[in-house]
């Protein structure tokens, strides 16, 4: 989709945190799993204190939702192939004299959905931006170094091109691949 498009598209959305008594305009990401937790437990999950679910709809649908949670990247020489590439991960991720820390502070996307009407429309990307552009800001409050992900198959290559990385190969055989954004390169 063109940019000018979604931009127009863009200025007819409502952006805003799901609160109890708000009524869910339809949605269907044609994922049962994913359509059941918007309209039946992402409110529970809030006032549990969970989740945060974030609407984006327009005046006839919910066009997309996702889920914030705090997370932490557990670092662990188990989850690695090797005892070298657990040093070398540590490397890359932390500077020295911080190699010590073995929990990264994080948010996690806890659940990310975009309406079957709407998919591939660029949405998606607008939505990581929101949530980079967010875990930013959450640093002059709380520690947030990466944003985690528990990708289905299918979410993969999504997450990919924007530049999320695999924490490990172990997990290729998965259900869901954990996945993470260093946010320092964006800062």
């Amino acid at each position: 989709m063109q940019t000018n498009n979604l931009t127009n598209t863009l200025q007819d959305m409502s952006f805003f945190r799901l609160r109890e008594g708000h009524i869910i305009k339809p949605f269907d990401c044609e994922d049962e799993d994913l359509n059941e937790f918007l309209f039946q437990e992402a409110i529970p999950y809030r006032k549990e204190m969970l989740a945060t679910t974030f609407i984006i709809e327009n005046k006839e649908r919910t066009l997309a939702y996702y889920s914030l949670l705090n997370d932490s990247l557990q670092l662990k020489e188990e989850m690695f192939t090797s005892k070298s590439q657990y040093n070398k991960f540590r490397r890359d991720l932390l500077p020295y004299p911080k190699r010590h820390l073995s929990n990264i502070p994080s948010v996690k996307i806890g659940r990310l959905a975009i309406d079957k009407t709407f998919k591939g429309k660029g949405l998606g990307r607008v939505i990581i931006d929101t949530i980079i552009n967010h875990c930013i800001d959450l640093n002059e409050d709380q520690a947030c170094r990466v944003i985690t992900v528990d990708a289905y198959a299918q979410a993969v290559n999504f997450y990919h091109k924007i530049g999320f990385e695999f924490l490990t190969k172990l997990d290729e055989k998965d259900e869901t691949r954990l996945m993470f954004l260093d946010l320092t390169s964006f800062i």
